[in-house]
């Protein structure tokens, strides 16, 4: 979990915060939402139903951004690869390469590889500063760049332009097969979480009349509310499981 929860920030564009910030966050959210929901209809159960749907929203709205920027850096990467390519082929050295970016690079990464040449320039070593791009892109094609230019320097700038066309047709392979299994699956599993939210939606305005608070605050309200929330816990994490399209695994992070 905290490892999803690591990749999911950083993909997101969030890894700047951190693990810790973020969750501390989520805490702050979950604790207020309780209070709040708890001081107006007065119903623990319910109050903590609304607590947790909260977070889920948090979590999930992380997810699609993460699952968004990942397919825009992904989208461009070809670009880099080529562009490193051409540069290789050259007879420009990886540093010069990667600095380069930072001009002629794809319009969206070219901040993040100007962050690259400010911290180099500033006297930070390639290592530190391309583990400063790994957290802040936080995909897997940024990843094996990374790994391949820490090899390459460490072999004295040997087998860089072999294995970037490698990488480069890799990329394009992946692209073409996850774009459509991404199109067919996203849809199903996006009406399958309403289905979730729905019963709370009707549950929230039964609340609005006295009498059915009243019930709810019983004993056998309490029960039903904890068994709908954790119902709906499972089916969220069911849906997670059968329902989003395997990705591959980011096993260059730690």
């Amino acid at each position: 979990m905290l490892k999803w929860l690591k990749n999911t920030i950083e993909a997101a564009g969030l890894g700047r915060f951190g693990v810790g910030k973020v969750s501390l966050a989520l805490v702050l959210i979950f604790s207020a939402s309780v209070w709040v929901s708890l001081s107006i209809i007065q119903v623990p159960a319910f109050a903590l139903s609304i607590g947790t749907m909260l977070v889920a929203f948090c979590l999930e709205l992380m997810t699609l951004m993460a699952s968004s920027r990942r397919r825009q850096v992904a989208a461009v990467w070809p670009e880099v690869l080529d562009s490193l390519v051409s540069a290789s082929a050259s007879g420009m050295s990886m540093y010069e390469s990667l600095i380069e970016l930072a001009e002629i690079g794809p319009v969206l990464l070219r901040p993040h590889f100007r962050r690259l040449q400010v911290a180099l320039d500033s006297g930070s070593s390639l290592e530190d500063a391309l583990r400063e791009l790994k957290i802040a892109l936080g995909q897997i094609n940024v990843d094996r760049l990374v790994e391949l230019c820490r090899i390459v320097s460490a072999a004295g700038g040997e087998g860089f332009y072999a294995a970037l066309r490698n990488q480069s047709a890799l990329v394009r392979e992946e692209l073409a097969l996850r774009g459509e299994l991404e199109s067919k699956q996203g849809w199903i599993s996006g009406t399958a979480k309403v289905a979730i939210v729905a019963p709370w939606l009707i549950v929230a305005m039964l609340c609005s009349r006295p009498e059915n608070i009243a019930a709810y605050a019983t004993s056998e309200g309490t029960l039903i509310l904890v068994f709908g929330l954790i119902i709906s816990i499972f089916a969220y994490r069911l849906i997670h499981l059968l329902g989003s399209t395997s990705k591959t695994p980011r096993v260059f992070v730690q």
